[in-house]
């Protein structure tokens, strides 16, 4: 999943934001100062797979808050805060303050697209720590300056992105009644979760890291390498459902971000290491993905339109490429997503049906992501735009 909306004013800083839709390219590219970084020159090092506090805690409250996208696949694990529930309650212990506002910010969230950052704030400040990133978003919640900080500091991408999107003081009201909130959260039910599955969480990272390297990236380098994504940060949060997040660049030369979350329930629970490598997958298609939707972004009536068909087609675009390469996943990765089991197919629009009129075209968009995967024949590929990372 790639950052959505339509968001006003301008951040005075170079980057780009994890782009999820681009039927609003050129309303974000007004939004922000965009530029385009070969992700090829930021991935020298091999994916790492780690827990990470501060993504644990704010996925923590946005899934028990219940703030889900508008996308084909759910963003939170809907039995995860049923589970986080039932272990503060045996633990003997009251409602907290998120759960009793829990409406007040949904509320807030679904009424102001500049919220839809919520869904990536962890990204924005890979590498920083859960109490580093908290202050800053205090900070910025108060309207306080804090410490100066250089472009290449783990929280300067995290302030600027931030501040720059929730500028009205209402925004930043909520922006702190959450940010306190989630510290009653850490201290009640994160941190005590994440005690109790220390253990776990090792063993489990262990797992997820060994799977990638031994069977996915060992198969998938042809991709991987054509698309200056052979190396990055990848956060495993248990609050996320099989839709992940991706961060694709930043300016300060940063790896990829992906986040993705682990099954705790479902059709998936017992093989969660291929899921969550599935949901890695499909983040790592977006940029092939955009590339691909370059000629149709004006076909869909609207962002939410644009948002789904870009979903799709991530979806397909890890299909076709185990399909390919790792034959041996594609009946997990179906699973994940709940995919019927003989697959997507060409028609992966149309089955939809949420667009109107795509079938006469949709045949055009297989062709042009089949293009960016390198997967043309040599003819259609002699006649139709280079292939690879276009600018």
């Amino acid at each position: 999943m790639r950052a959505v909306g339509v968001i006003s004013g301008a951040i005075p800083v170079s980057f780009v934001l994890p782009q999820r839709l681009r039927a609003a390219t050129a309303l974000a590219c007004l939004a922000f100062v965009c530029s385009v970084t070969p992700a090829a020159a930021q991935s020298s090092v091999a994916w790492s797979f780690s827990d990470d506090a501060f993504s644990d805690l704010w996925f923590h409250g946005l899934a028990v808050v219940g703030y889900h996208g508008f996308g084909t696949a759910p963003l939170y694990d809907p039995e995860y805060a049923l589970a986080a529930r039932r272990d503060r309650a045996e633990a003997g212990l009251g409602a907290t303050t998120l759960e009793r506002q829990r409406a007040t910010f949904l509320g807030a969230f679904q009424g102001d697209d500049a919220y839809e950052v919520f869904h990536f704030v962890p990204l924005y400040f890979a590498g920083a720590g859960r109490e580093a990133a908290m202050r800053v978003l205090k900070e910025v919640a108060s309207g306080a300056r804090g410490l100066p900080e250089t472009p290449g500091s783990p929280t300067y991408l995290g302030r600027e992105v931030v501040s720059g999107l929730l500028r009205e003081p209402h925004q930043r009201r909520i922006l702190g009644l959450f940010v306190q909130a989630l510290e009653e959260e850490w201290t009640t039910v994160v941190e005590p979760r994440r005690a109790k599955r220390a253990a776990e969480i090792g063993t489990t990272l262990a797992r997820l890291r060994g799977a990638w390297v031994d069977e996915w990236a060992a198969t998938l380098s042809p991709f991987l390498t054509r698309e200056g994504l052979a190396g990055g940060a990848v956060h495993v949060a248990p609050g996320l459902g099989i839709e992940g997040r991706f961060l694709e660049r930043d300016p300060s030369g940063r790896a990829p971000v992906v986040a993705v979350g682990l099954a705790t329930a479902g059709a998936d629970a017992a093989a969660p290491v291929d899921g969550a490598l599935a949901s890695l997958l499909r983040e790592l298609c977006y940029p092939a993905v955009r590339r691909a939707f370059r000629s149709f972004e004006g076909r869909f009536e609207d962002r939410v339109a644009a948002a789904r068909a870009s979903d799709l087609a991530a979806t397909r675009c890890g299909e076709l490429l185990l399909e390919r390469y790792l034959p041996a996943k594609t009946a997990a990765y179906r699973t994940r997503f709940r995919l019927p089991a003989q697959g997507m197919g060409s028609g992966f629009l149309s089955a939809s049906g949420g667009t109107p009129g795509v079938a006469a075209w949709e045949g055009q968009l297989e062709k042009a992501l089949l293009r960016e995967l390198n997967f043309d024949s040599d003819e259609v590929r002699a006649a139709a735009l280079p292939v690879g990372r276009n600018p």
